[in-house]
């Protein structure tokens, strides 16, 4: 009997991260204009304060949160200008490893024309992956409160996130 993993975007890791950036960045919204420390956050979400840290800093190198100067973390912009694109940028462009110099020389001419047949499959599902995400914002979570947020999609846009546009 096959057993079908419970996660979508491809693999058990990138869907735990997904998820644990959601759950982050709902608990923000769901407080905002106000600011969660970690031992909050892991309280309320029930991961480790060790694991928050890390996707807090990933919410940070991407422009969606920041860190106060007393160590807690707040929104850094509207809910509605975020998605679960942003997300997915977010959780991919820390997965993505560093490029290597000295790839293999493809040998036979068949496997390049697999090669590309793939390539161009994975860029066509990466496309369709980030509009249909696109479609869901973060206001969805009803915040408590709507705060002015100093940021919006033109700051998020100009972030790189070692990702063509679309």
């Amino acid at each position: 009997m096959t057993v079908v993993p419970d996660f979508i975007l491809g693999s058990g890791d990138v869907h735990a991260r997904f998820c644990a950036i959601t759950e982050v960045l709902g608990k923000l919204v769901s407080v905002a204009p106000q600011s969660l420390s970690l031992a909050q956050l892991a309280q309320s979400t029930g991961r480790t304060a060790r694991e928050l840290g890390k996707r807090c800093l990933e919410l940070a190198r991407n422009g969606l949160i920041t860190e106060t100067t007393n160590g807690l973390w707040q929104l850094a912009v509207d809910p509605a200008e975020v998605t679960l694109e942003d997300v997915y940028r977010c959780v991919t462009f820390a997965a993505t490893p560093p490029s290597r110099t000295a790839l293999k020389p493809v040998v036979h001419h068949a496997n390049l024309a697999v090669d590309l047949l793939l390539m161009q499959a994975a860029i066509a599902i990466n496309q369709s992956m980030h509009q249909h995400l696109r479609q869901f914002s973060l206001d969805r979570l009803k915040p408590a409160a709507q705060p002015p947020f100093p940021a919006g999609r033109q700051a998020l846009r100009g972030l790189n996130y070692n990702n063509p546009p679309i």
